[in-house]
């Protein structure tokens, strides 16, 4: 009679898949409570609900991640993605034309965007998503970085040393790898926030304009 124990997995035989997915949940939850300790005063009334909800967004970030189809190259173990890095910021080389055209076309909620933020000899890219459209007035709400122009203009004194950008690859591979430039020079990357590994796991590589469905941890 044959064992059937000797057909069933043990917990210590993962897949590959497996293994990295519980790399990646384990260098976010270390992230995000690194993050979580360094709170102001005035962000501790949060906390709690926080930290209840850290499960879950941990669990689908890592879940997209897996399912993502990149060219970046994962390192499951930071949590992070590489490429190589332009000798100088991407971003310079837009234009407002082409941005206007892009968001008079395919501005709508839900839309990943890039955001480039230049402050005082220091530039990176960052990720958000659209969350209002002004068709009318030819402008959008970014969830984060506030209101922008079709054409990339910022729109309020508050979000005055940032600039919407169009979609596209080297941009994005800049954004999602947390490129940054200082006086003009690469310096070491940045840790992507857990919003922003969400939104860049959601990138659709092959239409930008059209960003991936969330999965469910």
């Amino acid at each position: 009679m044959i064992d059937a124990s000797l057909n069933q997995p043990h917990f210590w035989q993962v897949s590959g898949d497996n293994q990295t997915y519980t790399e990646l949940c384990n260098a976010l939850y270390e992230r995000e409570l690194l993050r979580l300790s360094q709170l102001s005063s005035e962000q501790l009334l949060r906390l709690p609900n926080r930290l209840a909800s850290l499960p879950f967004y941990i669990r689908r970030a890592a879940a997209n991640i897996l399912q993502q189809s990149s060219e970046l190259q994962l390192d499951s173990q930071n949590a992070s993605w590489y490429y190589k890095q332009a000798a100088t910021c991407p971003a310079r080389k837009q234009q407002a034309d082409p941005i206007e055209a892009f968001y008079r076309k395919y501005a709508r909620p839900g839309l990943i965007v890039p955001v480039y933020i230049t402050q005082l000899t220091q530039e990176r890219i960052v990720l958000d998503s659209v969350d209002e459209v002004d068709a009318e007035g030819m402008r959008l709400h970014c969830n984060e970085h506030g209101w922008f122009a079709f054409a990339g203009t910022p729109l309020a004194q508050q979000n005055s040393d940032k600039f919407l950008l169009k979609p596209a690859k080297a941009i994005l591979s800049a954004a999602c790898c947390g490129h940054q430039w200082l006086n003009g020079n690469k310096t070491p990357p940045r840790l992507l926030s857990l919003r922003e590994l969400l939104l860049a796991s959601r990138l659709n590589w092959q239409n930008f304009a059209k960003p991936l469905p969330a999965l469910l941890p």
